[in-house]
């Protein structure tokens, strides 16, 4: 009975999104504050008889109710309990569910929001409840999570071995978050190109959204990457799977449209640009949603393999993108920008040019993940478009944005001359040209290797440069704590952060990507090899119980000059329920690089197939991702606490 009570308050919400969809097209032209009330209250019971469902599916998966189709194919009863929780979501119909959840969630947040103009308020929470409405209606009629089967069985299938790891259980949610977020800054443009109405108010509104969704997409990203660096194996963090590039180009969109917006929160000029990023970005998280549900792939990271379910979100996408897209063309010529001038060498000009190459970046990876898809589905033809591609074309199209990044926050806005700007690029150059002679004298390295590791001293040098030389400007001093968010918010640190983030990130790939070292061959217990400078000796083998699996361990014990430095235990788990097996590599985590090892088949007669590599730096990549979503956050909470004029500086 409890599972037909959250099916009923699905239902419930998907009636009363469309009486308010009916009710805000009625009242678009007569907008009165009833109107806009009651709009808001209707946000708020939507996002409360979700809740109630959402939380209702949880409770079945905790109790392991089998009675549901989707618990009984996605559970078991011995599963540990966060992945009971977890597996609420770590399928079709129970992420959508999530996805419908932070939606609504998202849009009552909105619609707390007092400093937003009633017109353009009211129009944003009737896209947002229209986007709603369009998912719950895929839900009750392609994908309904609580639908029951015909014979109850004593057991679950269990969820899918891979999708049973912690970074898996938080990595959908916050990239939900960041798709999500996506709608509000489109919401926003939408509710613009309604109300025929853009000014620096609105630009100041959209960009704590866009500072959220890109800061959740970049942390979603980051914990999808390490999961696969330590679950599946392989010793790699990113592979240009089609899956990947799904999150991957809103995110492209969203960095795009964070550095625009500054433009139009300041200037008040490319308008229109900013309304057509808004609309591109959740255009492409909706994109990913389909590329992942349509049915096109058979991946680990897809959820649906049903093609109706496809079409139905192709038709979302038609009335999500087309219609917001004719709007844009007809309504974007009412947008008159001042006469702005602007030298070359402008704040101005280095963030048109990095949305010049962050868009045609995105395009660049569009073109390398769907034409695969296009030609399977108009010939047959079985291609795979991979790191190759992506090397010869995204790499070069990002090397000078990372120039440009070192470079832009020395320059002023409008045609003012920067001070110090020939000093700076004098410096950078120099410290570059150290760095550059330092990475060349290191065996194994690369044209490629010394490219990408200057490029991080480069944007290193400069983040930390513009950094003291904003502290030094400011004049501020701090007399107690609460002042210091305020200080924060006058220097501008989360974009110091941000970009530190990125070099550290940049100083990681060149690690692990060209100075990798790699050992594999069969080793029988008593044997030693060596990976780079350090010592492994296989000490034993042992099969183990696990609370839901079987494991096969060896462990190693691992030296670097003659000392003892820790031990290294991978194994190979197999799952009874799901009748599935997984490698779990062993990790040794240090400053300067992982050593990694894993196990594969073998007996105590032939020995067992060993691969071990030493990956330097590949843990400053999730390091610098980290740094770029607190920057994003920091920004965030810049936004807001520059408005409070209580907190005294002296």
């Amino acid at each position: 009975m409890i599972p037909e009570i959250g099916h009923i308050f699905l239902i419930l919400a998907f009636v009363s999104s469309i009486m308010q969809i009916t009710y805000w097209t009625y009242n678009t032209k007569n907008l009165n504050l009833l109107a806009l009330d009651i709009l808001k209250n209707g946000v708020l019971i939507n996002c409360l008889f979700i809740l109630i469902s959402f939380s209702i599916l949880t409770y079945s998966f905790v109790v392991s109710d089998f009675s549901l189709l989707i618990v009984s194919n996605n559970s078991h009863s011995l599963k540990p309990m966060l992945y009971k929780i977890s597996g609420t979501w770590g399928n079709h119909e129970g992420s959508l569910l999530l996805w419908v959840l932070i939606l609504s969630s998202f849009t009552f947040w909105v619609s707390k929001k007092k400093q937003i103009n009633n017109n353009l308020l009211f129009s944003i929470l009737g896209v947002q409840t229209l986007i709603l409405c369009l998912f719950l209606a895929f839900i009750l009629f392609t994908s309904n999570p609580f639908e029951r089967v015909e014979t109850i069985a004593l057991e679950g299938r269990g969820l899918n071995p891979l999708l049973q790891d912690p970074g898996l259980a938080f990595h959908p949610p916050m990239l939900y978050i960041g798709y999500v977020g996506l709608s509000v800054s489109f919401s926003f443009a939408v509710g613009a190109l309604i109300t025929g109405k853009i000014n620096k108010e609105w630009a100041q509104q959209i960009r704590p959204w866009i500072s959220i969704s890109w800061s959740a997409l970049t942390l979603g990203i980051a914990l999808g990457s390490w999961w696969a660096y330590y679950e599946l194996g392989w010793g790699g963090w990113w592979f240009w799977d089609p899956v990947e590039n799904a999150s991957f180009m809103p995110w492209l969109i969203a960095t795009a449209l964070l550095h625009s917006i500054r433009i139009l929160e300041k200037r008040l000029i490319f308008v229109n640009w900013c309304i057509l990023l808004s609309i591109l970005g959740f255009s492409f998280s909706l994109l990913g949603t389909f590329i992942v549900r349509s049915g096109l792939l058979t991946s680990v990271h897809s959820f649906a393999t049903d093609p109706s379910r496809g079409v139905f979100i192709l038709i979302i996408m038609i009335i999500s993108i087309g219609g917001p897209l004719i709007l844009y063309a007809l309504k974007s010529s009412i947008f008159k920008e001042p006469k702005v001038q602007f030298n070359l060498l402008s704040k101005e000009s280095a963030l048109l040019i990095n949305n010049l190459f962050f868009t045609t970046a995105t395009a660049t990876v569009l073109i390398g993940t769907l034409y695969p898809l296009f030609l399977d589905a108009l010939s047959g033809a079985k291609i795979s478009i991979g790191p190759a591609y992506y090397n010869a074309t995204f790499a070069p199209i990002m090397t000078p944005i990372i120039l440009l990044m070192a470079i832009a926050p020395f320059l002023n806005w409008g045609k003012g001359k920067s001070k110090n700007l020939l000093k700076i690029i004098a410096l950078l150059t120099l410290t570059s040209l150290i760095a550059a002679f330092s990475l060349s004298t290191i065996n194994g390295s690369s044209i490629f290797a010394i490219i990408c590791g200057t490029l991080s001293f480069w944007l290193f040098v400069g983040v930390i440069s513009d950094f003291f030389v904003k502290i030094k400007e400011t004049k501020l001093k701090i007399t107690k704590m609460g002042s210091i968010f305020l200080y924060i918010s006058k220097i501008g640190i989360g974009m110091n952060v941000a970009h530190l983030g990125v070099a550290i990130f940049l100083a990681g790939i060149t690690g692990e990507q060209f100075f990798k070292t790699e050992f594999s061959g069969r080793k029988n217990i008593g044997d030693t090899f060596y990976i780079e400078d350090k010592l492994l000796e296989f000490k034993n083998f042992q099969t183990l119980k696990g609370p839901n699996y079987q494991s096969e361990m060896a462990t190693f014990t691992l030296y670097q000059n003659n000392k003892f430095i820790g031990y290294l235990k991978p194994e190979k788990r197999f799952y009874p329920t799901e009748q599935s097996q997984t490698t779990e590599a062993a990790i040794l985590t240090g400053f300067w690089g992982d050593t990694y090892v894993v196990l594969g088949d073998g007996d105590n007669q032939s020995g067992w197939s060993i691969r071990a590599y030493f990956n330097p730096l590949v843990s400053w990549i999730w390091s610098g991702a980290f740094f770029m979503a607190l920057g994003g956050l920091l920004s965030f909470f810049e936004h807001k606490n520059i408005t409070k004029k209580n907190i005294r500086l002296t």
